[in-house]
């Protein structure tokens, strides 16, 4: 009896209906459906993949940038983008911060949209006290040279010992090489 009511279950759990997922080009505007996937069929982030290395203020920054697909759990849809992971050398090699440790899914950096007719990737810096803005577009034909722009949005913390140190993200504008 027991393995009969097993066998009815599975039988009725098999046949239930399981929503489809929807695929779309990355970049399609309007409203997310549920289970919808915004797919990079044209590849267009497969060039920003990679690790990227780059002089600032006498500090080495490196960050290795990944695609991902994304699960938005609020609105219970999908999306390719980037994701970065980086370190901060100090001009001995010593590092100074890394965030090599996070997953990606928990990753501070993430691709939001390219702007500018997809020549440039727009991306947000989010910490629990820091946040900023993010702009790389490629500076040679070859894809082997990134130009980078951070922009902080420094919030007012009252206790800003759960916060990542201010100089964790280099802010201004360098160029940086894929390695």
């Amino acid at each position: 009896m027991k393995n009969l009511l097993l066998l009815f279950i599975l039988c009725i759990s098999c046949s239930y209906p399981k929503a489809q997922e929807q695929i779309v080009p990355l970049g399609t505007k309007g409203w997310s459906e549920e289970n919808m996937y915004y797919k990079d069929l044209d590849h267009e982030l497969d060039p920003f993949v990679g690790t990227w290395q780059g002089t600032f203020q006498g500090k080495t920054f490196v960050i290795n940038f990944t695609k991902i697909k994304y699960h938005f759990t609020i609105s219970n849809y999908y999306s390719d983008m980037i994701v970065g992971r980086y370190k901060l050398l100090d001009g001995n090699g010593n590092e100074l911060y890394s965030t090599y440790n996070l997953s990606p899914t928990r990753s501070k950096v993430k691709s939001i949209s390219f702007i500018d007719y997809k020549t440039k990737l727009y991306l947000i810096f989010t910490d629990k006290c820091i946040e900023g803005d993010i702009l790389i577009h490629f500076t040679n034909y070859e894809k082997t040279q990134l130009y980078w722009k951070y922009i902080t949005n420094q919030t007012i913390v009252t206790d800003d010992s759960q916060c990542a140190p201010f100089n964790e993200m280099p802010r201004g504008e360098f160029v940086m090489n894929k390695l």
